[in-house]
């Protein structure tokens, strides 16, 4: 059923030291480690089926916007042993958009990009099926067949959080103390950090749509004492691949990029906007005229309405009102025309995204990220180069306010002065759910990421192909250090299973007694 072709065989005759392969060159045929030649391969079979309840129904685990999600089964066929495991198919609906269907082929694509690390959702296989009757009856009208075929986890985040598939399973972090809730953010966030700096560096892939929906949990066995949480990023339909050359693979290249509000970024939120532009033909300038703060960068598409012509910004001069394109201007001249400026959406939005869930966990999965991000919107808008325009220095003049404002009042109400523009400061957004303030070195990591563009934070908003990830995965793990643990023996197990006592004589006699073992 997969539709990845064979592997030619290899040439007989002896090695040839230092012959690179000719085919599959984005395997890891390292030269590095003295893999330039492989010896002949070997195939193993595996089978899948759905699985089916009492009633014969197949076993619907969930339903997105153009695919269904069933329960499936794997069976290594060719196997001393017959091994079985459960899988989950993911299978796309009949009626969806084109391009929902072309999305739904992009997914497979980059997620077979990702995959090699431990927490990003397996792909075990993908295609369509060559057996008519692989697809139940009853589901053969909703769905086509097309399908990709996943590792099977127990819930989402999300799910995890709400309490929706299992009250007793609900993860409330705003019963836990605040240290104790830290460590389980941190168990949540790091692997899906380190997730995501695999795709950014290694597979030059970004998400585009990380929310706690798309994370995926595997709970630990309660009945195992080393049994550990899995945690896995999945759903790659509004991710972005560069080729080689790159060139934008994504789906969304020539459209508006998809997300979820309060956890995606602003150029997610604001992806397209007006403008009214004189344009010259031969010349790269072009004249604009809003006067309100507009956040044009690099990288981002210039197009006139109603034009097939697509130009890239090279910069933008909001003093002057000028951008500049890559390229001239190559049609007609025109003035007091309207024209349309599309956001780039890459690297950068991945890490705003991560710096959004950070904050909606450590406030006790209570605070909605957009409120924060709003609270941040004067200081983001403020262009001077100078010491205070740093993320560390803002956060640290936030946190000073706020000691001052809940500092103990004498009967004379003498205290701390307040600056007039402090007294009607507002610090509800650095608040959890329970109404105490989120750690000072917390919300520094949530604001160098939801914080672009300042000497401090994480990334630009305009660079692709920025490595700030790692500096975000670095500063998570500095966390529990801050906390007085060490990262290397933390071990994200939420349901440790209880000490098995060993029985006692009157125990053991009674077990003879009725015959248990």
């Amino acid at each position: 059923m997969s539709t990845r072709p064979p592997r030619p065989p290899v040439a007989s005759g002896p090695p040839v030291v230092g012959m690179p392969l000719d085919w599959d060159q984005e395997e890891m045929t390292r030269h590095d480690m003295g893999l330039v030649r492989m010896s002949p391969y070997i195939a193993r079979q595996r089978t899948y089926a759905f699985v089916m309840d009492e009633h014969g129904q197949p076993i619907e685990l969930g339903s997105g916007r153009f695919a269904k999600a069933y329960l499936g089964e794997e069976r290594w066929v060719e196997s001393k042993t017959t091994y079985r495991r459960n899988v989950a198919i993911k299978i796309l609906q009949k009626g969806v958009s084109p391009e929902d269907s072309m999305r739904f082929q992009m997914e497979k694509e980059i997620l077979e990009r990702v995959q090699g690390h431990a927490n990003i959702v397996e792909l075990l296989t993908s295609g369509e099926s060559d057996n008519e009757h692989f697809i139940p009856p009853q589901v053969r009208e909703k769905v086509e067949n097309d399908f990709m075929i996943l590792e099977l986890l127990d819930m989402s985040l999300e799910e995890r959080l709400k309490g929706s598939r299992s009250k007793r399973r609900r993860d409330d972090l705003l019963a836990v103390p605040n240290q104790q809730r830290i460590f389980r953010v941190l168990d949540y966030m790091v692997p899906i950090a380190t997730a995501v700096e695999y795709a950014h560096i290694i597979r030059d892939t970004c998400h585009r749509d990380i929310k706690p929906a798309n994370v995926l949990l595997k709970l630990p066995d309660p009945t195992l004492r080393g049994s550990t949480l899995c945690v896995k990023l999945a759903d790659f339909n509004v991710g972005k691949v560069f080729d080689a050359d790159h060139e934008d693979l994504s789906m969304t290249r020539h459209q508006n990029v998809p997300g979820t509000l309060y956890f995606q970024s602003p150029e997610q939120e604001t992806n397209s906007f007006e403008l009214l532009v004189n344009v010259t033909q031969g010349s790269p300038e072009v004249e604009f005229f809003e006067d309100f703060y507009i956040d044009i960068h690099e990288n981002d598409t210039f197009q006139l309405f109603n034009r097939m012509e697509q130009y890239t910004i090279a910069s933008a001069d909001r003093a002057r009102k000028k951008l500049l394109l890559a390229s001239p201007f190559a049609e007609s001249s025109e003035f007091n025309v309207r024209a349309k400026v599309t956001k780039a959406v890459g690297r950068p939005a991945d890490i705003y995204s991560l710096g959004a869930m950070l904050y909606y966990l450590a406030s006790g999965a209570y605070a909605n990220p957009k409120n924060l991000f709003d609270a941040f919107r004067k200081f983001i808008e403020y262009e001077r180069k100078d010491e205070n325009n740093t993320v560390t220095a803002y956060i640290e003049h936030e946190y000073r306010t706020i000691q001052n404002l809940r500092a103990p009042k004498s009967n004379d109400e003498s205290g701390v002065e307040l600056a007039p523009e402090d007294r009607f400061f507002s610090y509800k957004h650095y608040l959890d759910g329970n109404g105490e303030l989120i750690d000072w070195s917390v919300m520094l990591i949530v604001a160098k990421a939801m914080i672009r563009n300042k000497p401090d934070s994480y990334c630009t908003s305009w660079d692709l192909q920025t490595g700030g990830i790692q500096q975000f995965v670095h500063d998570l793990l500095g966390l529990y250090v801050h906390f007085g643990v060490d990262p290397a023996v933390r071990v994200g197990n939420f349901e440790a299973a209880p000490m098995l006592k060993s029985k006692g004589a009157m125990r053991r006699a009674l077990d003879r007694l009725f015959g248990k073992r």
